[in-house]
C-alpha cells in the first residue's frame, strides 16, 4: 500500500491488531485526500475528511471485535482406573461425565485402564495421572509407608469416598468350613501376587492370632482362584470386592460359584480389634439374599473405594493454563449431587452401578477415624466442602443420646438425693437392699466407664445405651463378641466380673436364706393341739411370753392371724420362736380360719383389734365365724374386752373366757 504499514503476521491479540488496522487506513486515507482535492478547497476537504476518518474508526472497530480470537486448547486430566471388568473403570467414566458436562470445551478427562489400585498409586507419585480410584487400606501404607511402600508419601490426597469393598471369605460347601476358626490348615487364597506382602486377608488371620504355618497361602487373580475351588484344589478364598461380586454371581459353562461356596462371616468381637489396629477397615454386612442360599445378612469388615488427587495437580508446571478455580471442590460436590449421572451416565456396556447409591454422610468414611482425624491426606479443596457440609465435626445431633443419656442419669441421682433419708433407713432395715443398690451403682459406673474408655475403637461401646446392653450381656453370659479392645477396658471389664460375681453371690444368698428361714417359720400342714391368737396388738407379746412359762404351754406351736404387718424380727426374738407362725389375713374370714386349722386347734385367743372402730364387736363376729368353722370340734375361746359392759355380748356369742 505504498508508504502503509505492513500488519505484523501471526499476531493473535485483537487490541495490537485493532490498533494496526486503525494506523494504516489513516496513512492510506490521508495519501488518497492529497492527491485528490486542491489547494483552494482544503478547509472543506479537512472537514470532510475528519468525518469520514471517525466513521470508518467505527466500523474498522466493530468488524476487530466481531474477528472471534483462537480458543485456547482444553486441558487433558488422567484418571487411572482399573480393568474394564471391575467397578472401577465404569465408575471413573461416570465422573469424566459429570466433569466434562460441568466444563464443556475447557475440561477433558481421560479415563486410564490399569490393574488396580497399587499401580495407580504409582502413576499418582510418578506425576503420570492427576486423579485415580484406589483401596484406602492401600492408600493409607501408601501415606504412611508400610507394607509395600517404604517410606511415607504425601502426593495421594484423598477427595471422596465412594463406596465400600466387602471382604468376603468364601469356603466350599464340600469343606464344611463355616466358622473362621475351621480355616486353619486349608488351602486359602488371600490375595493377588506378589507373594510375601500383607494383605486384608492375612491382616485378619495374625490378628485372630494365626502362624504362617496355620495356613497353605495361595496368591493368584480371583479368576483362577474360581477354577481352583470349583476343582477343590482350594478350601478357601478371601476376595475384597463390591456386592454382589460377578465372578461369583456369573454363571460360566452352567456353573454359577455362588452354589459352589458358602460365606463366612466375621465375628463383632474380631472386627472390632480389626478397626482398633488399622483405622481403614469400616463395619458392613452382606445383606440378606444378596446370594442364592444365603437367608441371613453376614457380618464382615471392608474397605473403602475412594477418589485421590495428586498433590498440586491443579497448578500444572510447563503451561500456562489452569484449571476453573476451586475445581476439585466443585467436583466433590457434583459426585454427590449427580450420583444418578455416574451410575447410568458411564457409558459402558455391561456394567451395572445401580447398588452405589454414593450418599455425602459416607462421603469421608474409611478417611476419618472414629475421632474425626483424617487417615489419608485431605485435598484443601474437598476438606472444605465437607466443613460446609458439617462432616469434620460432631453435631448436636450426634451428641443428642449423650445428652440424653446425662440428664437421665441426673434426674435419677436427684430423686436418689430428695429420698436419701428413706432410701437411707430402708437400707439400713434390709442388707439385700444395700446389695441390690451397691449392684445397680457398680453397673452404671462400669457401664458409663466403658463407653469412655472404648468409645471410639468398638462399636459395642459406642454409646451410652449400647454400653449399657454390652455390660448387661457381660454380666449374664460373658462378653462374646462384645469384648473390649482397650487396655483400660480390659482392666475395667475384669473389676466388673469380679465384683458382680461377688455381689450376684451375696445377693443370691441372702435371697436364699430369707427363702429358707420363711419355709422354716411355715406352719405345718398338720399342725394340732395348737394355739391360735386371733389379731395382733402390744398385749400379744405378753401373753406369748406367759405361754411359754414353764407352767404354761412352753412347747406348744402358735399361730397368729392379723391382716396388720406384723413385725417379724420381734417376733423372732421371742422364746420359742421356731414355733411361732404368722398369717397375714384378716382373722374374721372363714378360709383364714380354715387355714389355721382352728377346728384342730386346743385354745383360740382373740385379742382386741386396736385399730378398728368397734374392737369388741369385730371379736364377737371372729367367735362366730370360729363357732361357725368349727361344728365338730370346738377349741376353747378367750376374749379380750375393752369395755366391760360387753364382757355378756362376747360370752353369748361363745366365748368361754373373757
Amino acid at each position: 500500500m505504498g508508504g502503509g504499514l505492513v500488519l505484523a503476521k501471526g499476531c493473535c491479540c485483537p487490541r495490537v491488531r485493532r490498533r494496526n488496522l486503525i494506523a494504516a487506513w489513516r496513512i492510506y486515507g490521508y495519501s488518497r485526500y492529497r492527491q485528490s482535492v486542491g489547494p483552494c478547497n482544503v478547509l472543506t476537504s479537512e472537514l470532510l475528511r475528519m468525518a469520514l476518518r471517525q466513521i470508518a474508526i467505527i466500523v474498522l472497530t466493530l468488524l476487530c471485535c466481531a474477528i472471534p480470537a483462537p480458543a485456547a486448547g482444553e486441558i487433558t486430566l488422567r484418571l487411572a482406573t482399573g480393568s474394564r471388568t471391575g467397578v472401577y473403570y465404569p465408575m471413573g467414566c461416570g465422573i469424566k461425565r459429570i466433569v466434562e458436562d460441568a466444563y464443556p470445551n475447557i475440561v477433558e478427562v481421560e479415563v486410564v485402564e490399569t490393574t488396580g489400585t497399587v499401580e495407580n498409586l504409582q502413576l499418582i507419585n510418578n506425576g503420570q495421572v492427576d486423579l485415580a480410584l484406589v483401596q484406602n487400606d492401600t492408600a493409607y501404607y501408601f501415606s504412611h509407608g508400610q507394607v509395600m511402600y517404604t517410606l511415607p508419601s504425601s502426593k495421594a490426597m484423598a477427595v471422596a469416598s465412594l463406596y465400600t469393598e466387602l471382604i468376603q471369605i468364601l469356603a466350599t460347601r464340600k469343606s464344611g468350613i463355616e466358622h473362621i476358626d475351621q480355616l486353619k490348615g486349608r488351602r486359602i487364597r488371600t490375595g493377588s501376587p506378589p507373594q510375601n506382602i500383607a494383605n486384608s486377608a492375612t491382616i485378619i488371620f495374625a490378628l485372630d492370632g494365626w502362624e504362617a504355618s496355620d495356613l497353605t497361602d495361595v496368591r493368584c487373580k480371583f479368576s483362577e482362584a474360581r477354577q481352583m475351588l470349583l476343582s477343590n484344589q482350594l478350601d478357601a478364598a478371601v476376595v475384597t470386592a463390591g456386592i454382589p461380586t460377578p465372578l461369583l454371581t456369573d454363571t460360566v459353562d452352567g456353573i454359577s460359584l455362588q452354589d459352589r461356596v458358602r460365606i463366612i462371616p466375621i465375628g463383632e468381637g474380631l472386627a472390632n480389634r480389626l478397626i482398633h489396629r488399622f483405622p481403614y477397615f469400616v463395619y458392613t454386612s452382606i445383606p440378606a439374599n444378596t446370594y442364592r442360599h444365603q437367608s441371613d445378612p453376614i457380618r464382615t469388615v471392608g474397605v473403602r473405594a475412594i477418589l485421590v488427587a495428586r498433590k498440586g495437580f491443579e497448578h500444572r508446571d510447563g503451561d500456562t493454563r489452569r484449571l476453573p478455580p476451586d475445581f476439585v471442590k466443585a467436583l466433590t460436590r457434583s459426585i454427590f449431587e449427580k450420583t444418578d449421572l455416574i451410575r447410568t451416565g458411564h457409558g459402558v456396556e455391561g456394567a451395572d452401578l445401580s447398588q452405589y447409591d454414593l450418599p455425602l454422610r459416607d462421603g469421608l468414611n474409611g478417611i476419618l477415624d472414629h475421632k474425626l482425624r483424617p487417615i489419608i491426606p485431605i485435598h484443601p479443596q474437598a476438606r472444605a466442602y465437607y466443613a460446609e457440609k458439617g462432616l469434620l465435626k460432631k453435631t448436636l445431633v450426634d451428641y443428642l443420646p449423650t445428652i440424653l443419656w446425662s440428664l437421665a442419669c441426673l434426674i435419677i441421682l436427684g430423686y436418689v438425693i430428695k429420698y436419701r433419708a428413706a432410701i437411707r433407713r430402708i437400707a439400713r432395715r434390709h442388707i439385700h437392699v444395700r446389695l441390690i443398690l451397691a449392684f445397680v451403682c457398680l453397673y452404671i459406673l462400669g457401664a458409663v466407664a466403658m463407653f469412655f474408655c472404648e468409645r471410639y475403637n468398638n462399636r459395642c461401646f459406642e454409646s451410652v445405651g449400647e454400653s449399657f446392653w454390652s455390660i448387661t450381656i457381660y454380666m449374664l453370659s460373658g462378653f462374646e463378641d462384645r469384648y473390649p479392645v482397650t487396655w483400660p477396658g480390659r482392666v475395667l471389664s475384669i473389676l466388673i466380673f469380679v465384683l458382680s460375681v461377688f455381689f450376684f453371690g451375696a445377693v443370691a444368698g441372702r435371697f436364699a436364706a430369707a427363702f429358707l428361714k420363711r419355709e422354716e417359720n411355715m406352719m405345718p400342714k398338720d399342725v394340732k393341739d395348737h394355739i391360735v391368737i386371733c389379731n395382733w396388738n402390744e398385749r400379744g407379746k405378753r401373753v406369748i411370753t406367759e405361754l411359754r412359762h414353764p407352767e404354761g404351754r412352753p412347747d406348744a406351736d402358735v399361730v397368729v392371724i392379723d391382716n396388720k404387718a406384723v413385725d417379724e424380727k420381734e417376733l423372732a426374738r421371742m422364746p420359742g420362736a421356731n414355733k411361732l407362725y404368722c398369717i397375714h389375713d384378716d382373722p374374721i374370714r372363714h378360709g383364714t380360719l380354715n387355714k389355721a386349722r382352728v377346728s384342730a386347734a386346743d385354745t383360740v385367743i382373740v385379742l382386741a383389734d386396736s385399730q378398728s372402730p368397734d374392737p369388741d364387736a369385730k371379736s364377737a363376729m371372729i367367735i362366730l365365724a370360729l363357732l361357725s368353722e368349727c361344728k365338730r370340734r370346738r377349741p376353747h375361746i378367750v376374749a379380750e374386752v375393752l369395755n366391760s359392759d360387753n364382757s355378756q355380748h362376747l360370752a353369748d356369742a361363745g366365748a368361754d373366757e373373757t
